[in-house]
């Protein structure tokens, strides 16, 4: 089972201020990294996401721009599954800093864990990153990229556990949750 959790904070809209990426080969976590970005909207940060992330424009001010970071962050893309929690946001924020630096879309299929969490644990009362990861007893600081594309993907492989998944394809199939197209 191989597959790419994602996780992105923005700074404001779809503007990425840090992004993190948590990769499982064979069902088990092997890598996770994170990285702070200097924003398209650079020194604009919405106080509103600041508050959520703790995130300042003085963090980011020596941080490269997500072009400048894109050719490492591109293999962990490239021909690989992506997971994410809420996966509509985050994709978004991938496809609009990709737009935005005129980037080619890498080939990809995505998934939502969130989706994977409401088909398995049908019986919790929200299916939010804190909750699902409280009920698992995940501890990672929410709203950081990194924790929570690691949480994201501990999640998602929990999930897949539940139904003896031994592909993504196969989880997905079994709990009955879409891959789509990046």
């Amino acid at each position: 089972m191989n597959f790419t959790a994602i996780d992105f904070e923005t700074a404001h809209a779809e503007f990425p201020c840090e992004i993190g990426l948590t990769r499982v080969t064979n069902g088990v976590i092997t890598d996770s990294k994170s990285w702070l970005i200097k924003p398209a909207c650079f020194p604009y940060m919405n106080p509103w996401n600041q508050r959520v992330h703790g995130i300042s424009s003085s963090d980011v001010s020596s941080a490269n721009t997500f072009e400048k970071i894109w050719t490492e962050l591109q293999p962990w893309f490239e021909d690989q599954y992506l997971v994410a929690h809420n996966a509509a946001f985050d994709m978004r924020v991938l496809r609009s800093a990709l737009a935005y630096y005129d980037l080619a879309i890498p080939h990809a299929e995505y998934f939502c864990s969130v989706s994977l969490s409401r088909k398995t644990w049908k019986q919790l009362s929200s299916h939010s990153l804190g909750v699902v990861s409280q009920f698992h007893n995940i501890r990672f600081n929410h709203h950081r990229a990194g924790d929570d594309a690691s949480a994201c993907a501990q999640i998602a492989l929990k999930a897949f556990e539940t139904v003896d998944a031994l592909t993504v394809q196969d989880g997905l199939k079994k709990l009955g949750v879409a891959l789509k197209k990046l």
